[in-house]
């Protein structure tokens, strides 16, 4: 077992967003930002830092779920009034969170998403099916093109978004991230015309309101990840 987890964190590879969080971390190690210090809009620290926007984004979700960062109304982002040693801590443990193995991130994915979809099919609004159907349309267009992974990604966030429960919604980007950085490295997510299938019956069932129909598509729709996962245990990867 220890052999396995040695392995599973010499094979962790840091993404976009950890290494954002790592950037912030050695701001405010250095003094350069300080409990109750507002951080530059997203824009402004996307060019500081030079990351994109996106990359951005997600650590700030990060940093705001385990509460490192609060957002204030008209304020922006404010780094939480906790000493010094207390945040490098929080900042550690997130950034740990690419250590864990392949298969307990997979797993973690299914459980909140299977329920996400569901509170999604009861809950959504038009609004809500309005996105979802743009962000499917896009889907559907680029499905075969470098940018699938990232349109596959708004899809499934635009149903944690749609279950109006904000903690899905946060823990997905949390998790997702460090699962497409895997993706990519193991070139997993190939162009799939099933996949755009999938993704059809899921905005279906919502559409009709039906929580258990979705919920078992997203399910069958995250079969094979999960069993590549598991496959890996075993192997000791």
């Amino acid at each position: 077992m220890a052999n396995t987890l040695t392995r599973a964190k010499d094979q962790s590879v840091e993404s976009p967003s950890d290494k954002v969080i790592s950037k912030v971390k050695e701001l405010i190690n250095s003094g350069v930002l300080k409990p109750g210090d507002r951080l530059p809009a997203e824009r402004k620290l996307a060019l500081d830092l030079g990351f994109g926007r996106t990359q951005v984004r997600e650590a700030l979700h990060k940093l705001e779920f385990y509460g490192i960062i609060k957002t204030l109304p008209q304020s922006g982002s404010v780094i939480n009034g906790l000493d010094i040693n207390t945040l490098d801590g929080l900042i550690s443990d997130v950034l740990n969170l690419q250590n864990y193995d392949f298969f307990s991130l997979v797993e973690t994915r299914l459980v909140l998403e299977v329920n996400a979809i569901r509170l999604c099919a009861e809950r959504r609004t038009e609004e809500d099916l309005e996105k979802l159907e743009k962000v499917h349309e896009s889907y559907v267009k680029h499905y075969d093109t470098p940018d699938r992974i990232r349109l596959d990604f708004a899809f499934h966030r635009a149903i944690a978004e749609a279950s109006h429960n904000p903690v899905f919604k946060a823990m997905l980007l949390i998790v997702i991230p460090d699962i497409m950085t895997i993706y990519q490295r193991d070139r997993i997510c190939a162009p799939n015309e099933v996949v755009v299938d999938e993704h059809k019956l899921m905005l279906d069932a919502i559409k009709n309101r039906d929580g258990e129909m979705a919920a078992q598509i997203m399910a069958q729709h995250l079969k094979g990840v999960v069993d590549f996962a598991k496959q890996k245990m075993k192997e000791g990867n």
